[in-house]
């Protein structure tokens, strides 16, 4: 992994995404490398770049915060594009340093992760004005897990920070997604990810199916071979297989008794 330090020009940029008003990426780039990740096509990085490589900390974004906050007025999302608890924040803190900072504002924070380093913060979290977190769980195989989110902590952990944080009395939810044709998407698999968000208290699920762009579609078939993406990628955009996918998360969720939206 490539760890390079950076310096940002502004701290939050506006947000496209349904129910954020800004976007917050305390880092550029993943170390959890996940294979179905489309931000490198957002991020607009070259081809030639391996995903999950490289990553740049954006180290003065506290100090920006500390002048941002007051105009920031809304929904702050943290991870739009990356991850705010990526391996290094450990050592860094620097998403933390910036929950520090909103703390002290009134916007309103939606955490989105796939790493339980995210409880470390629970002391602020409850000192702001009404935060959200979702995690992440696209599977509870654990060796499918490791072969699509290589470098993110495995599933059983990620359910135990969902546990941690109702627990602590923050609003979390369970993102279920990507689903992936022939890889997550069997009626098991996503009852396993169904149960145990319900047993873990979130408030609600999340789902969305693999979203193509076209370096993600390179590195999947690299990943996974040309029989096993070429399958993946056809059936994601394929209407009955959204229709079969979209019917059994939901009847999953009426009979666990657990809300649930679609991404879009």
């Amino acid at each position: 992994m490539r760890i390079t330090e950076v310096k940002a020009s502004t701290a939050c940029s506006p947000s496209k995404l349904p129910g954020l008003d800004w976007a917050l990426n305390p880092y550029r780039g993943c170390s959890h490398a996940c294979v179905y990740c489309y931000s490198a096509d957002i991020l607009r990085m070259a081809p030639t770049d391996k995903w999950g490589a490289s990553l740049e900390v954006r180290k003065n974004l506290p100090v920006l915060l500390a002048k941002e906050r007051k105009k920031k007025k809304g929904v702050i999302g943290l991870g739009t594009v990356t991850d705010p608890y990526q391996q290094v924040e450990e050592k860094t803190l620097l998403t933390r340093y910036c929950l520090e900072q909103l703390a002290l504002g009134d916007s309103r924070v939606c955490i989105q992760t796939k790493s339980d380093l995210v409880t470390r913060d629970i002391d602020i979290l409850a000192r702001m004005n009404n935060p959200e977190v979702g995690i992440t769980v696209t599977t509870m195989d654990a060796e499918m897990a490791a072969k699509l989110e290589p470098g993110a902590p495995p599933p059983d952990r990620r359910m135990a920070a969902v546990r941690k944080l109702v627990s602590a009395g923050i609003r979390t939810w369970v993102f279920l997604g990507p689903i992936i044709p022939g890889m997550n998407d069997s009626y098991d698999s996503l009852a396993e990810v169904v149960r145990g968000a319900k047993i873990a208290g979130a408030s609600k699920i999340i789902y969305d199916y693999l979203r193509l762009k076209p370096i993600l579609q390179e590195r999947m078939l690299k990943e996974f071979g040309y029989e096993k993406a070429h399958v993946a990628i056809r059936d994601s955009v394929d209407r009955e297989w959204r229709e079969r996918v979209s019917i059994d998360v939901e009847i999953l969720c009426e009979e666990h008794g657990i809300a649930v939206e679609k991404v879009f």
